[in-house]
């Protein structure tokens, strides 16, 4: 079952959710129904973005919701410089929406022992960015979801 199955289940349910909440519980429930509505129109473009109508795989359709959070996250950044905190928690609490949606992220900690443990095991120290592909390469067969921006200067930390 991928993602768009859980989208698609969770959206009625976020309905009535909203119909039924009031005050502050209604606005979470209605940011909630926005960000999986959003999610499966993306999910959408993407099935028809070709001429044909294609079957997205779960790992397409992961990174496609990853990518909605992330759409999500920078633009609360951007409200925040603005100077318009309530729009910034609304893209917050829409990006959290969907995290539910995605496998747990693998901690720092394991990440950082799988590291040093390649780095040792292949000899790495010192080799610098030929060390950095080789070490993420080895990460993504190892973990399905994991940050790779802190997982990549976490590398480059340990193998200068």
């Amino acid at each position: 079952m991928g993602v768009k199955t859980d989208l698609e289940t969770a959206q009625p349910n976020a309905m009535k959710e909203r119909a039924s909440a009031a005050g502050e519980a209604r606005q979470l429930a209605e940011l909630r129904l926005l960000a999986i509505r959003g999610a499966l129109g993306a999910l959408g473009e993407a099935e028809t973005a070709g001429k044909a109508r294609v079957e997205l795989s779960d790992a397409e359709q992961l990174a496609i919701v990853k990518k909605e959070v992330s759409k999500r996250e920078q633009s609360a950044g951007i409200y925040d410089a603005a100077g318009e905190p309530e729009r910034a928690a609304s893209e917050r609490a829409e990006a959290d929406a969907l995290r539910e949606f995605l496998p747990a992220e693998t901690s720092e900690v394991e990440i950082r022992a799988a590291v040093e443990r390649i780095i040792a095991e292949r000899g790495l120290a010192g080799q610098g960015g030929r060390a950095i592909g080789v070490v993420m390469a080895e990460l993504k067969t190892q973990f399905e979801n994991f940050d790779s921006r802190s997982a990549s200067a976490l590398v480059k930390e340990l193998v200068a």
